[in-house]
């Protein structure tokens, strides 16, 4: 592959398409370090499982946004 980068005094210019894949990139390993701190949380993964068991249990509300101000009081 032919990557056309130049190097100025400002700084590196990479092609559009590069600059896309390496944000994308970027985010995906940011999502992976997130997962992995959740998982790395005693107290976030009893919060989820605690969420999940009241969802079975039927134990949620279900609103809009725009309703949410109201619920949450």
């Amino acid at each position: 592959m032919d990557v056309k980068v130049k190097v100025t005094r400002e700084g590196i210019i990479i092609p559009e398409e590069l600059f896309k894949e390496m944000m994308s990139t970027y985010l995906k390993v940011e999502q992976i370090l997130a997962t992995l701190e959740t998982i790395a949380d005693k107290e976030a993964l009893k919060t989820i499982e605690k969420s999940r068991e009241e969802v079975a249990k039927g134990e949620y509300v279900e609103c809009s946004i725009d309703d949410l101000d109201k619920v949450l009081k």
